[in-house]
């Protein structure tokens, strides 16, 4: 997988960290990071993919467009209690020959998902400090060839999960839950084994659409001036998931880590406020 890949990937898996507060701040910021991950190839395998790279981030606070914590903020619709939104993932590549399940197997390219998001407030403490919210994201999934960046379609993702999140005035944490739910064609990309790759220990499988399990993610960020430091949890839960009879499945659950420290090397004179 080559560099340029790898820092985009970086990016767009952490893009959901949370780096910014509620008051008065920078209308634009620039940061530089260095991300580590490591993350299971797919949810249900048993490999792993490892990495350490460097990444940028830029967060821009507009009167009518925000960028930063995942999602192009305000595009759509926002009021008090509701915002209506995109936002963005990404999953890492896996080569059969890294992956025993997969072995003899065409890769599995990067995906990116993106797609609408809308987000409702369900309750904040007195103090603002601590704020739950339901939020239902629907994206549309695709593979980027890494060899001619060819886009494959993957079908639809819809992953509904309640958020709790708490701030004080330099660390930050976040909980949040829910299942994911995925078409056909989605499932049938990570799990699907044709006639022509079945073997013994491997039979021809076809995916179903439906549930995929649920997830679990903590999120705990710590800023120093201009040094932050976050620390991410993700922990898979795919018992009953449509796709639990794939050969590919080699367990029902996955635990994902990741740390990220980030430095502000520029910011804009102008600030804004801004509301979490």
């Amino acid at each position: 997988m080559n560099r340029p890949f790898k820092t985009l990937l970086l990016a767009l898996l952490f893009i959901n960290i949370p780096f910014a507060w509620a008051g008065r701040l920078p209308v634009w910021e620039i940061h530089t990071g260095l991300a580590g991950m490591q993350l299971p190839h797919y949810r249900g395998s048993n490999s792993d993919s490892t990495l350490a790279l460097p990444f940028p981030a830029i967060i821009y606070r507009g009167e009518r467009l925000k960028i930063g914590d995942g999602r192009i903020q305000g595009f759509l619709y926002t009021s008090k209690t509701v915002t209506f939104d995109f936002s963005l993932a990404a999953s890492l590549p896996a080569s059969a020959d890294d992956n025993g399940a997969r072995r003899g197997m065409a890769r599995l390219d990067p995906t990116f998902e993106i797609g609408p998001s809308l987000i409702t407030r369900l309750w904040r403490s007195a103090n603002k400090k601590t704020r739950l919210t339901l939020e239902l994201p629907i994206r549309a999934a695709f593979s980027i060839d890494e060899d001619d960046l060819s886009p494959g379609d993957h079908g639809w993702t819809f992953a509904p999960f309640i958020n709790i999140k708490h701030r004080d005035d330099h660390a930050r944490w976040a909980l949040s839950f829910g299942p994911i739910y995925a078409t056909r064609r989605y499932h049938g990309y990570f799990y699907d084994v044709s006639t022509e790759d079945s073997l013994s220990a491997r039979p021809a499988y076809s995916a179903d659409e439906g549930y995929s399990g649920s997830r679990i993610t903590l999120l705990i960020h710590k800023r120093f001036n201009k040094l932050s430091i976050t620390g991410l949890l993700r922990y898979d839960i795919l018992s009953n998931a449509v796709f639990m009879d794939s050969p590919l499945v080699e367990r029902s659950n996955n635990l994902s880590t990741g740390l990220i420290i980030m430095w502000q090397i520029a910011k804009s004179t102008r600030s804004t406020d801004h509301t979490d």
